[in-house]
């Protein structure tokens, strides 16, 4: 499946509704259809109603059902595009931008942001961080005022943790965020677990909370920093990751609630840790809205 380079490449590449038809058929039924029912792989296309009717048990089959798309009244240029814009472009159009390009609803626009950065989070959390990686926590929220509380002691801001993988010659290679209640040591050895494969060696400042590391499996290097300011220059990349994502969020969205903060995490590291397959994205992320992501409701996306 191609990847159109520009906007004009995608409306040459999907210009009908057939079209996209026929892509979300490739991504489903690589190897030719399948009935779901009995497996038989001869089918009719009834163009009328968009369905594949099997040719053994006469059931007839959607291309978009039990996928992400299930049951979707929206065009399928319009899913087809919005995944194409939030694959393509380095800085992704937010649910408003979404809604002016497409012709939609901001609701509707939102819900199939939604969607798509949701089958993104899913994949998201299938790749552990590995070899030497460093971890830290920051506070992502806005000004807070009059409470008198800095770091870890703030009551306004939301607390994430941070890790960030070296690679052998020092870059940066994958990264994780995680919204974490507090920074005591139980919450950060969770965080560790799920975000780090056992028995790598995790990079940390003198934070107490740390020492957990070695009995939950690995090997904790930690660093004491003179001042603060010194944190960054410890685990650097650490700090790049997660400065990278606050400009980020204001660029795009000019701030993210705390309620839904971990999606935007999870978009965000979905394209950091892909940065050297961009021209992939567009075949990736569809095929996890086909393949790998169940329906999920509206209720079910304003709840995460």
């Amino acid at each position: 499946m191609g990847h159109p380079l520009t906007l004009v490449g995608f409306m040459e590449m999907y210009p009908t509704q057939d079209a996209c038809l026929r892509a979300l058929f490739e991504q489903r039924w690589r190897e030719g259809f399948r009935c779901p029912r009995c497996a038989h792989a001869v089918a009719w296309y009834l163009r009328g109603r968009g369905l594949y009717e099997c040719a053994g048990c006469g059931y007839q089959a959607s291309v978009t059902a039990g996928t992400l798309l299930h049951k979707t009244r929206t065009d399928l240029r319009k899913w087809l595009l919005a995944i194409w814009l939030l694959a393509a472009m380095k800085k992704p159009p937010s649910a408003a931008e979404l809604s002016r390009q497409l012709g939609v609803t901001g609701k509707t626009a939102w819900l199939l942001r939604r969607r798509v950065t949701h089958a993104m989070r899913c994949g998201e959390h299938e790749l552990l961080l590995r070899g030497v990686v460093e971890l830290d926590e920051s506070l992502v929220g806005g000004r807070e005022r009059g409470s008198g509380k800095r770091g870890r002691t703030s009551q306004r801001k939301t607390l994430v943790a941070v890790s960030a993988e070296q690679t052998p010659r020092g870059g940066l290679g994958r990264a994780h965020l995680r919204v974490i209640d507090d920074a005591s040591a139980k919450t950060l050895s969770n965080a560790a677990r799920a975000q780090i494969q056992p028995g790598s060696t995790v990079k940390t400042d003198g934070w107490r909370a740390y020492r957990a590391l070695a009995n939950a499996g690995y090997l904790h290097e930690p660093h004491i920093q003179a001042t603060p300011q010194a944190a960054a220059e410890l685990l650097p990349w650490a700090h790049i990751v997660i400065s990278n994502f606050k400009r980020w969020q204001l660029d795009v969205f000019h701030g993210v609630s705390p309620q839904h903060l971990q999606s935007y995490l999870d978009e965000f590291c979905y394209r950091l840790n892909r940065r050297d397959a961009r021209l992939d994205l567009f075949r990736r992320i569809l095929n996890r809205c086909v393949l790998y992501t169940p329906p999920i409701t509206y209720s079910e996306l304003i709840a995460t």
